[in-house]
């Protein structure tokens, strides 16, 4: 599960259980981890982790184009799990990605681009 949301937002959780929760940056509207059922193992930043044989790696980011100041930072997330590479890019604010960021996402075969162009980016940004 990524990014668990909470019900203030207008939508209801679904009954739902997870292994293991993902977090990209601690908004209330991303990261609702009590209403996942079961004992998940949380993630919500940086850094290399192996749970029940998938393999994530947290990349810091922003959540904003001015280096995190009006919002704060965001985790990358690369997700590896049978012989596939997730990437789920969180609520990225950045116009584009840094060299270092891109290396540790290259070889992925999924890529996923939350796209708002308010508090994340816009689908011009994403295309890049």
């Amino acid at each position: 599960m990524i990014d668990p949301y909470d019900e203030k937002i207008g939508l209801k959780l679904p009954n739902l259980s997870a292994d293991i929760v993902l977090v990209t940056h601690n908004h209330s509207d991303h990261n609702n981890v009590a209403g996942v059922k079961g004992t998940p193992f949380v993630i919500d930043g940086p850094g290399e982790y192996e749970v029940k044989e998938v393999f994530i790696n947290g990349i810091s980011s922003f959540h904003d184009d001015k280096e995190g100041k009006e919002r704060g930072l965001n985790t990358i997330y690369v997700i590896e799990a049978e012989d596939l590479r997730f990437c789920h890019l969180g609520d990225l604010g950045q116009k584009q990605l840094t060299d270092e960021q891109l290396e540790k996402i290259d070889g992925i075969d999924v890529l996923m681009i939350p796209v708002g162009g308010e508090y994340t980016i816009d689908s011009s940004s994403a295309q890049k």
